[in-house]
């Protein structure tokens, strides 16, 4: 049996999409866990509906913890063999589960990632992995855990691959045994880091080449939304990733990943400080920017690019970094920002 988590947060107008698509799955053998984590809109109501409709649907009812911990609780109410994850405002297709547990279990993997398709206001873009086949132990830590950590340049053409544990099929032994859960500490980048140790912890990685999982992108989504001390959270779940390569003893071999990372991080504090909903004021914006810029670390990381090498836009924004230009990087993000907001793109 497969256990599907869907942690919920003010989802309501999302709700019925993601759950039909649960319920509807060509696998039948599957309990769907929603945990609403304290909600003030509609969403409880609409999971206790849904779950007078089938049987499959256990909902649990906590006050807000954050989503790493409304995932634990359902990992921690799960029951089947196998464990997926999906977010309350996307959506999967219908056979994806079938086709998920059918590659993992033919390739006797602990863990199964499929592709997915970006749903926007103006379309859908499938985003595929370069990655296929079977991925042994000796080759997951270049081909899947250095791409999940960040791409291997900022040359044009480079990708890096989403870790987010929505487009994972994942043996609950696997957890259990390596005592892997989400970090309630961490606010973002709680996703990457448990794709990272299951991955580092697995012996083998089934690539399913379909895209299945619906992953929607619309204003009020996390990754559009402006978030409050993003720059210091996103740090700390940075230095968290580094204790856990440390710790498995990769810490050496992803360093320069974990560089471009760290660059990374970066790039999106500062588009985040010139997004339309922060209420700082100007003064205060430019005054966090000067101190993005001013880090050390970053100027270390960036001594050892060759922006020769690096595509146009970035070589731009690095540059501007380098200079430490904190206005000029407030008017070009601002400019940024509404564009990706028109576009509808993550």
């Amino acid at each position: 049996m497969v256990s599907i988590i869907v942690p919920v947060y003010n989802a309501a107008p999302y709700l019925k999409q993601c759950i039909d698509s649960l319920t509807g799955q060509t696998l039948k053998e599957t309990e769907i866990i929603l945990i609403n984590d304290g909600s003030t809109d509609d969403s409880l109501t609409v999971c206790v509906h849904l779950a007078s409709t089938d049987d499959r649907i256990r909902v649990i009812d906590k006050p807000n913890g954050g989503v790493s911990e409304a995932r634990n609780d359902g990992l921690r109410a799960a029951t089947g063999e196998y464990v997926g994850f999906v977010d309350p405002d996307d959506w999967v297709d219908i056979d994806m589960y079938e086709r998920m547990l059918a590659t993992l279990t033919a390739a006797q993997a602990e863990v199964c990632m499929c592709n997915y398709v970006k749903e926007t206001k103006d379309g859908t873009e499938p985003v595929l992995m370069k990655q296929r086949g079977v991925i042994e132990k000796a080759a997951i830590l270049d081909a899947i855990v250095a791409n999940v950590i960040a791409k291997p340049s900022f040359r044009s053409g480079e990708t890096d691959i989403m870790g987010s544990v929505c487009r994972l099929l994942i043996k609950r032994e696997l957890l259990e045994k390596e005592n892997i859960w989400f970090d309630k500490e961490v606010a973002f980048m709680e996703d990457l880091l448990v794709c990272v140790e299951a991955f580092l912890k697995c012996d083998r990685i089934a690539i399913d080449e379909g895209a299945y999982y619906h992953y929607r992108v619309h204003e009020s989504s996390t990754v559009m939304a402006y978030k409050a001390q993003f720059h210091q959270r996103q740090k700390q779940a940075f230095a968290n990733l580094q204790q856990l390569l440390v710790r498995e003893g990769k810490a050496a071999a992803l360093a320069p990943r974990m560089a471009n990372r760290y660059i990374i991080i970066a790039l999106l504090s500062l588009a985040n400080e010139a997004h339309t909903d922060n209420p700082a004021t100007f003064r205060e914006k430019i005054r966090n920017i000067g101190t993005i810029v001013a880090d050390k670390e970053l100027a270390a990381v960036l001594g050892t690019i060759d922006l020769d090498a690096v595509e146009p836009r970035k070589k731009l924004e690095l540059n501007l970094i380098k200079k430490q230009a904190s206005v000029t990087l407030y008017l070009y993000y601002s400019v940024f920002n509404k564009i990706k907001a028109i576009l509808g793109k993550g």
